[in-house]
């Protein structure tokens, strides 16, 4: 199945009107079914689906571990994924994120958002994991130039997982929370811990990132773009070291920077 097609554009560059091909990312329903039951469909790209569904379902907490999953079978032409496990209950109400109901005529105060991440029910990450500077702008360079398909239309996300020394795998999505349960998926399925890796982001990162690596106890989070303040809030509490805005030769640490080494730093 292709990551890309072309498509006929009219293109205005400096005044002037012109037809041409380009290349755009192809983005692909796939509907999970879990023990005969529909839980949701994903807009993702048509590639690594099964450690997608797979990674989906851990990160949403509707299996404990790949152990769980008796039989998984996907259908590319109908767009289905349906897994049977070995479960006997799965609680699907509340697997979807949480939304904040604001208070206070609809002010956010401090106090709603300390309640909303303590519903989150997730235990803080205990790892003694640390990173060197320069791993970190190595490992970012690795993954941002991994992607084609990005090169040829800027349309997916790359999210790699590494440990200290070296990347492990790379997967890429037109969605980053769908690139991230890829990454998820395939350590499952590789029997790869995750308690002692690191996640390395091309884009954003939302509350719902950092809340995936929190279930899956990833303690270092390092993206080349900017997190949000509540996925800053999350990663404090919940012990996680996050990295932002790591470009050239800089970067910012937004939270637990003990697991960033750098013996050469200066700190003003």
């Amino acid at each position: 199945m292709n990551k890309t097609l072309d498509y006929t554009v009219l293109k205005i560059d400096n005044g002037e009107k012109t037809s041409c091909e380009e290349l755009l990312v192809c983005e692909y329903p796939m509907t999970i079914f879990l023990n005969n039951k529909k839980i949701a469909t994903l807009l993702c790209s048509p590639e690594n689906l099964e450690e997608l569904a797979i990674g989906f379902l851990r990160t949403e907490n509707l299996i404990d571990s790949i152990k769980d999953i008796t039989s998984l079978k996907l259908d590319r032409n109908k767009g289905t994924a349906y897994i049977e496990t070995n479960l006997k209950e799965i609680n699907t109400k509340n697997f979807q994120s949480k939304k904040i109901r604001f208070q206070n005529n609809n002010v956010l105060v401090e106090e709603n958002i300390e309640k909303f991440l303590d519903s989150l029910c997730c235990n803080p990450v205990e790892s003694e994991l640390t990173i060197e500077t320069d791993k970190i702008f190595e490992f970012m360079k690795e993954n941002l130039n991994y992607s084609e398909t990005f090169k040829n239309t800027g349309g997916v996300h790359s999210i790699a997982l590494s440990d200290r020394e070296k990347i492990l795998v790379i997967c890429e999505d037109v969605a980053r929370h769908n690139a991230m349960d890829k990454t998820i998926g395939y350590a499952l399925k590789n029997e790869i811990s995750l308690k002692d890796k690191i996640m390395i982001l091309s884009g954003r990162v939302s509350l719902e990132m950092i809340l995936k690596a929190a279930r899956m106890e990833i303690p270092i989070i390092i993206s080349k773009s900017a997190p949000t303040t509540l996925s800053v809030s999350l990663a404090n509490k919940l012990n996680i070291t996050l990295v932002g805005f790591v470009r050239k030769n800089k970067m910012n640490i937004y939270s637990n920077d003990q697991r960033v080494i750098e013996s050469n730093l200066i700190v003003k």
